[in-house]
């Protein structure tokens, strides 16, 4: 690919680039269009040739000056040759990529910040004050200015996109690399744990592509911008003291003649890091306009790294204390049914002193009845913390409902609750056996547990609905009912009715694995007349070869 910077003429400040095949130059030209009235409409044509660039004349009215000498003959090109048509002066850069490098331990060796021992110096030629309120762009007006509006634009909205700060400064990095005609980018960022200022990211062109790159930076300018929270625009010259030390060898003299662009990377009065953007004056000359834009850029970037950083901290923040809340709810459920099985065992040995197998086998159902709940209890935080993927077979939900029923029974016999079951003849389904089983043990426990003791109904009720290719199993007690502001939060973790008797995790769960088999669970409630449950569960599941089971009962 070749590349053409404009240092004179109407489109100053334009890049063209071109694919390696011919390029006309000219007012008519669809690769290098020149707004330029003194050139031809097909000036001159640039063509690769075995791994280089030739120019040559197209017989234009005012010719073609490559380095001030007319072109006569097709002529070769070198990176930086200066070609001249009409009043239109470009700069030639062949075969240039981009390249990035990123992470501070990755590219610390790449960059140099303490030269010395060389020719030259650096004058500032614009300074704008970055930590200043009143560091704003002009309205548009031209193609440059538009172009500079597009990229705040796009740096803006990359702020809502990216929540990494290491992502987002990657993003901003090219955005900028490829708005402003640079041949070296540097960002410098403060290491949270040293305080120590380092190379973050990089973006250069060169014509040899993989090779490591060595880029000088100067560390006085870089320490000027940290020290003044200035935005500076410099260029080689010898005339200015403070970028001089005693004996001097200033730390930008190898840098050659070259424009500079160093902006503090600022948000309320905190130094985030740094943008050095280098390039040399052949190609490019920085203008104050550019230096405003990079110090805006610069504010912006600043401000949206604070933001990152104070997101983050919050989220932590919340995050440690959900899970603290989460351990002193937890701790204290478990310490309560740890006091069950104690007060339990107590019971049981002072039976086995006593032999007496009447007070043996209280003591064991009051243990029994502890161990179930802490089994539960990790059955449901298991389910509820993790990602699940279901066990999806063939199966008959009544089966399953039957072993449920069976398994509380002694728990409503307790309390003196009735379950009366009414299911319904249908095919097999394909469920999650286990998941669905912890389910309807959840809400069916629920369900006894919110019946009036000695007078409680709990009815359970399997319906298959093969237009709708579904399954409803209806859980329905006659308890006091949940109030209409509480419903929206009876599936939100560790809320519960129960007091010190419940977790809040049951419903949690439940609600969990039956979205994991994609069904749904509805809720209805009347305040002192009950509370019905609706599991809808899919009849047919993609997972299952075999759907000939899943599409309902057989004609007898």
């Amino acid at each position: 690919m070749a590349t053409l910077h404009v240092l004179q003429g109407p489109d100053k400040g334009r890049t063209y680039q071109t694919p390696d095949e011919p390029a006309i130059i000219g007012r008519s030209s669809d690769q290098i269009h020149l707004s330029d009235n003194s050139a031809s409409r097909r000036h001159a044509e640039i063509r690769p040739s075995n791994g280089s660039w030739i120019l040559e004349d197209l017989q234009s009215s005012n010719g073609t000056y490559l380095n001030g000498q007319r072109v006569i003959s097709p002529t070769a090109l070198k990176h930086g040759d200066q070609i001249k048509v009409g009043s239109t002066l470009l700069v030639f850069s062949g075969q240039e990529h981009v390249e990035g490098f990123s992470g501070a331990q990755t590219i610390r060796d790449l960059v140099d910040f303490d030269m010395s021992g060389g020719k030259g110096g650096s004058s500032i030629l614009a300074a704008i004050d970055a930590s200043a309120d009143s560091v704003i762009l002009q309205p548009p007006e031209t193609a440059d200015a538009v172009a500079a509006w597009n990229l705040v634009y796009k740096v803006a909205e990359t702020i809502g996109t990216i929540d990494s700060v290491e992502a987002f400064l990657e993003r901003v990095t090219d955005l900028i690399f490829d708005h402003m005609i640079a041949d070296h980018l540097v960002l410098l960022m403060y290491d949270e744990g040293s305080q120590e200022l380092s190379p973050h990211v990089i973006r250069h062109r060169t014509r040899e592509r993989g090779r490591k790159p060595k880029i000088f930076t100067s560390r006085k300018i870089v320490d000027h911008v940290l020290d003044t929270k200035n935005g500076v625009l410099c260029a080689n010259a010898m005339t200015d003291g403070r970028f001089t030390d005693d004996n001097k060898h200033d730390s930008i003299h190898r840098l050659g003649l070259r424009s500079i662009i160093c902006v503090p990377i600022i948000a309320r009065e905190q130094i985030h890091g740094v943008f050095h953007l280098d390039c040399s004056m052949s190609h490019h000359t920085y203008t104050q306009e550019q230096l405003r834009l990079a110090v805006a850029i610069g504010r912006l970037v600043g401000m949206a790294i604070e933001n990152m950083r104070l997101l983050e901290s919050r989220v932590k923040t919340e995050r440690l204390a959900a899970a603290g809340e989460t351990v002193a709810y937890l701790s204290h459920y478990i310490r309560n049914i740890l006091q069950g099985m104690q007060g339990g065992a107590d019971v049981v040995e002072l039976s086995i002193k006593r032999k007496s197998i009447e007070t043996l086998e209280s003591g064991w159902a009051l243990v029994r009845r502890n161990l179930d709940r802490i089994y539960l209890l990790a059955l449901n935080m298991l389910t509820f913390s993790k990602d699940r993927q279901p066990n999806i077979e063939s199966g008959q939900i009544n089966t399953v409902v039957e072993d449920v029923i069976a398994l509380v029974q002694a728990k409503a016999d307790e309390r003196g609750v009735m379950i009366l079951s009414d299911l319904e003849e249908m095919p097999a389904i394909p469920i999650d056996p286990e998941g669905i089983h912890q389910v309807i043990h959840n809400i069916i426990l629920n369900a006894i547990e919110a019946a009036p003791p000695r007078g409680g109904r709990v009815n359970i009720a399997t319906d298959y609905q093969p237009t709708a290719a579904q399954v409803v199993l209806s859980i329905r007690d006659n308890g006091s009912g949940i109030p209409a502001n509480q419903i929206d939060h009876i599936f939100d973790p560790f809320q519960s009715s129960k007091g010190q008797s419940g977790t809040g995790l049951g419903l949690a769960a439940a609600k969990k694995i039956v979205a994991e088999l994609k069904g749904e669970i509805q809720v209805e409630s009347t305040v002192d007349e009950g509370t019905t449950f609706h599991v809808k569960l899919p009849a047919v599941h993609v997972r299952l070869a075999d759907s000939n089971k899943t599409h309902g009962p057989s004609a007898s």
